[in-house]
């Protein structure tokens, strides 16, 4: 799968190159995280492609607040959570 939805994720336009690499290598971690927590790697799966871009955009940010952190952090706990127990249907 392309890194099209981390870039958008990240706000950064498809045209723009200059952060590929970066990506990737974020994206690599990010995958690896996931299978070490024994959940989806699937990037069909929206939790997952969540879980990536989120991953992506912390490491993108030069200087980020301590808030931002810690807030991206909680929101990738939550990922893992629901990528390991499911979520409610509605």
């Amino acid at each position: 799968m392309n890194n099209d939805y981390i870039k958008e994720f990240c706000g950064i336009p498809e045209n723009v190159t200059v952060y590929d690499s970066q990506i990737l290598t974020n994206k690599k971690m990010a995958i690896a995280r996931l299978q070490v927590a024994g959940v989806s790697i699937d990037e069909t799966n929206e939790l997952v492609r969540d879980y990536v871009a989120t991953f992506c955009r912390i490491r993108m940010v030069t200087e980020p607040s301590s808030v931002f952190v810690n807030s991206e952090n909680a929101r990738l706990r939550d990922i893992i959570v629901l990528l390991t127990y499911g979520r409610a249907t509605q």
